[in-house]
């Protein structure tokens, strides 16, 4: 016999409490100082709940960069497939998806400024980096574009939101001169 869905939905709340309730702390204090009992107090979930929902620190860890990613990803995906068959827009629209959403969200800019060393190794060193999957989910998006394309891409707009010196329009406007054939 399966779960009522009532249990599952229970379930997935917990789980979304558990994920917002830890990335109010790490970019408050930094992943160092997160801890599964500040979690629990700060979702308001029991701590044995939390360890039976999550798992481990660990898994926790990755389940809230899981939960970033997937949510950066679709954003981007979302852009491209607005402008089809146009190379050049869709990626001027997923250029400018990332660098708002980098602007303006609190865990990427406490890796990125608080240089949180502990997840940014979550970021980058997990078994699929999520610069791994932005790369494969951008070609596929694109229609596998030259790997050139997408990887300059990449890196310049990771170059923007680590130091950006331009404006974002400015930002999109280079990226697009400088993956456009």
């Amino acid at each position: 016999m399966t779960a009522p869905a009532f249990y599952d939905e229970l379930r997935a709340l917990r789980l979304e409490r558990a994920l917002d309730a830890s990335v109010e702390i790490i970019t408050e204090e930094g992943w160092g100082r997160l801890t599964m009992t500040k979690v629990a107090q700060r979702s308001g979930i029991p701590r044995q709940s939390l360890y039976k929902d999550v798992g481990t620190r660990s898994e926790l860890g990755e389940a809230v960069v899981t939960r970033e990613a997937d949510r950066f990803l679709t954003g981007m995906r979302d852009a491209i497939a607005a402008h089809p068959g146009a190379v050049a827009d869709a990626v001027g629209a997923a250029a400018r998806f990332a660098l708002v959403y980098g602007e303006s969200n609190v865990l990427l800019k406490a890796v990125l400024q608080g240089h949180d060393v502990e997840l940014l190794e979550l970021l980058t060193v997990r078994p699929e980096a999520v610069l791994a999957q932005a790369t494969r989910a951008l070609s596929e998006a694109l229609g596998d574009p030259p790997e050139s394309l997408v990887d300059t891409m990449i890196r310049l707009v990771l170059s923007h939101l680590l130091q950006p010196t331009v404006s974002i329009d400015e930002a999109v406007a280079r990226i697009v001169r400088a993956v456009s054939p």
